[in-house]
């Protein structure tokens, strides 16, 4: 891994490494979500916003003790990829909301989402002792679905008409994936290619 931007790795698998996002990272983000090709499946959307508005946002989400947020690395060569992370962690319920945006379009369809994913799910049950991870997908992104299918979560319902883009409305997929479905099927692999988590 190459320059500053890899220091203070804190999660790996075999493509992505993870580190904290910093509000200094907001020239890094800022061309990704002001893409609109990158942001189209976000609920979001594009919007406009300055490197300074976006620092800002980016301080107010890592600043909360309730969002676990990350820079994705490419592992071997440390360039950013995207960011990711757990957010709204519920204490008393034991869940999470799990967001991710693959920025860098040079590592699209490279299983990088899979892997991220299957890294966060591991943190989040291993580590934050979570007992479900959830997360809200559009219909239209195909590839997003069957990424988080991959990882092990299950469809849970259908949020008719959550997004508006482009003059039309979208259905959004709600999916997650519980603890007791995680553990039989998957801790055992990811604590041998993640456990070395901090």
């Amino acid at each position: 891994m190459t320059d500053r931007t890899d220091a203070g790795i804190f999660l790996s698998g075999d493509r992505a490494a993870l580190r904290p996002l910093t509000p200094e990272d907001a020239a890094i983000v800022a061309p990704w979500v002001l893409d609109d090709e990158v942001t189209h499946f976000m609920f979001t959307g594009q919007r406009p916003i300055t490197v300074e508005q976006l620092r800002e946002d980016i301080r107010r989400e890592t600043s909360s003790p309730a969002n676990v947020v990350f820079l994705v690395l490419d592992r071997a060569t440390g360039r950013p990829v995207g960011h990711a992370g757990l957010y709204d962690i519920h204490p008393t319920a034991r869940k999470a909301e799990f967001r991710i945006l693959v920025g860098a379009k040079e590592f699209w369809n490279k299983g990088y989402g899979t892997e991220v994913t299957e890294i966060l799910t591991f943190y989040g049950f291993d580590r934050l002792n979570l007992n479900k991870v959830w997360l809200g997908v559009t219909e239209e992104n195909v590839g997003g679905v069957r990424a988080y299918r991959k990882a092990g979560f299950r469809d849970e319902g259908r949020l008719r008409q959550e997004l508006y883009r482009n003059s039309r409305y979208y259905d959004a997929v709600r999916m997650s994936i519980l603890r007791e479905e995680y553990y039989p099927v998957m801790h055992t692999e990811h604590t041998k290619r993640f456990g070395r988590a901090s």
